[in-house]
């Protein structure tokens, strides 16, 4: 299944010293034990996830074993964000580039606790007609949507498992990098 994480849950997803890691760790096993990736893609989840040195390294790591699709499509995605952010003005609404992403990238789960964002993302007026409108993982409630029918089919390029080996690099990173 492919998943958006939005950056204000890297840390829950990803740093095992977090307080919340134990809500968010059927994210991370899933990604890291299953068949799970991250998408991502835009200017403006770009320069979110620069600023988070730490986990855009974990990001690199990650993608190189296959386990991220950044979405080449910045343009079409920041188009979407701008069209999102004029037509949609509304203080709560913060997260624009959300359902940009969702929209180009047909990917149908987010990894969030914005739950400001929530009613806009999920509201079935942001997407075109017949569009399969995003679910979000909050806390360990929403494992049940960790599941590979939520991956779309022009997504399932990506490689699914990683060995031992591979992991074991994932985990010496994080505990170099104390994540």
């Amino acid at each position: 299944m492919a998943i958006i994480i939005d950056t204000n849950c890297l840390s829950r997803v990803f740093n095992r010293k977090n307080k919340e890691f134990s809500e968010f760790k059927p994210v991370f096993d899933w990604i890291i034990n299953g068949n799970g990736f991250i998408v991502y893609g835009g200017s403006k989840y770009e320069g979110e996830l620069k600023k988070t040195q730490k986990y855009l390294g974990l990001f690199r790591i990650l993608n190189d074993l296959g386990k991220v699709y950044k979405c080449p499509e910045t343009r079409k995605i920041d188009e979407l964000t701008n069209y999102y952010r004029m037509n949609y003005p509304i203080v709560d609404f913060d997260d624009p580039h959300l359902p940009a992403i969702v929209i180009v990238t047909k990917c149908r789960l987010i990894c969030s606790t914005d739950i400001r964002s929530i009613p806009y993302v999920t509201n079935p007026k942001m997407y075109p007609k017949k569009f399969v409108v995003p679910k979000y993982y909050q806390s360990r409630k929403d494992e049940k949507l960790l599941i590979d029918s939520n991956i779309d089919k022009r997504l399932k390029c990506h490689r699914t498992k990683l060995n031992k080996r591979e992991k074991e690099k994932i985990n010496e990173f994080m505990s170099n990098k104390k994540i």
